[in-house]
């Protein structure tokens, strides 16, 4: 479709959109569960989800534009997506809904179809098109409304968007609000329906670009957090230091621990496939070598041989009573898994690498707290 006439189709269809709006965002809680529909706009800043998973956003309109989006030359999508972003400048862009003067201007009575230009670029990978629009459009109850969409867009999406993108979009909203400021030193109404639209829109719309930019602080923390505590269980991470002060109070050696602490040290740090690979590794050798002096501890004093050998040590331990049956096909099963290089498809590597290093950490204690209860301890110089 050449691109005339795919940008006239837009423009019936964003007209559509500001007489009958159709965004709107589901709640779906559990797997198979029934959606709550939550309203598409003017929650404000007081939440934010920080599981986006569980909302889906709908939109006939949207859906029509992707489609209409599609049939366009892939050379020609900006110069659509620009089309539509045009539409930012345009003071008239919304549908006032009440008749009498004194109501008029005000979000709650307009409608508009800059929310869905708004949703459409984000979604569509145009936020530079958005940001450049926002920053120099005009003034109107329409892009209050489109505001208040972006802050439901960040409470119930707010991946949607990165961390630079949210400095983008705090300076965007900076020349909002100049633009409100300037507009109020020049513009002259000429009718009352006028002087009324812009004095709602200069009450609402500056607290709308306050509202937007807290959310974006907002959400700038939680991808700090997510960075600094990604897959944090403080139960699983009390254990850990549980594991040491074990490790430390029975007498393995210091290599060992060493192994358990580079692990952790490579998991955390890590931003390749190739570093999680490398933590999985010490949790395999963390393992075996716990296996190795654990029996150690238990064949202290005793005659025979000592078992070396992986398969040798799980079963030495059964025998004497450290592990039961299940507990050594577990482990068995634990190892094998920390041996195979493959990631399941269904998951990624940093949520198959956490639960390798979880379920290390809590056999470990297992194991170290029984064999605490023995009252076994190593040699304080063993290595």
């Amino acid at each position: 479709m050449d691109l005339p006439t795919a940008t006239r189709k837009a423009g019936q269809i964003l007209d559509q959109e500001r007489a009958e709006p159709t965004l709107k965002y589901g709640f779906y809680p559990t797997e198979g569960a029934q959606p709550h529909t939550l309203p598409a706009s003017g929650l404000g800043s007081q939440f934010i989800y920080e599981n986006p998973s569980l909302i889906r956003f709908e939109s006939l309109n949207f859906t029509l534009l992707c489609a209409l989006s599609a049939q366009v030359a892939e050379a020609d999508r900006p110069k659509f997506s620009a089309a539509l972003s045009s539409r930012l400048g345009n003071r008239k862009a919304y549908l006032c809904k009440h008749s009498h003067a004194l109501y008029v201007g005000r979000a709650q009575n307009s409608s508009s179809e800059l929310p869905l230009v708004a949703e459409f670029l984000v979604r569509t990978g145009y936020k530079q098109l958005f940001f450049d629009g926002l920053a120099r459009s005009a003034p109107s109850p329409g892009l209050t409304l489109c505001l208040r969409q972006v802050g439901s867009m960040i409470s119930f999406n707010f991946t949607l968007l990165t961390e630079t993108e949210y400095e983008q979009l705090e300076g965007a909203l900076a020349a909002v609000k100049g633009s409100v400021t300037s507009l109020l030193s020049t513009y002259r109404p000429s009718s009352t329906i006028e002087a009324n639209t812009f004095h709602a829109v200069s009450r609402e719309l500056p607290d709308e670009c306050v509202s937007v930019s807290e959310q974006c602080r907002k959400a700038r923390y939680l991808y700090l957090k997510g960075s600094l505590i990604s897959g944090l269980n403080l139960e699983v991470n009390q254990d850990k230091d549980a594991v040491r002060g074990y490790l430390e109070k029975l007498g393995f050696s210091q290599i060992l621990i060493g192994s358990l602490e580079e692990a952790e040290k490579e998991y955390r740090d890590a931003t390749t496939t190739f570093e999680l690979k490398n933590s999985m590794g010490h949790l395999r050798s963390f393992l075996e070598e716990l296996h190795s002096q654990a029996c150690a501890l238990v064949h202290k004093g005793s005659s025979g041989a000592l078992p070396a050998k992986w398969g040798e040590t799980h079963r030495y331990l059964r025998e004497h009573g450290l592990q039961t049956p299940k507990e050594e096909e577990f482990v068995t099963s634990l190892y094998t898994l920390l041996s195979d290089t493959g990631i399941h498809p269904l998951i990624t590597e940093k949520e198959y690498a956490r639960l390798m290093r979880n379920m290390c950490i809590e056999y470990g204690l297992l194991l170290l707290t029984k064999l605490d209860k023995m009252g076994l301890k190593t040699q304080p110089d063993a290595s």
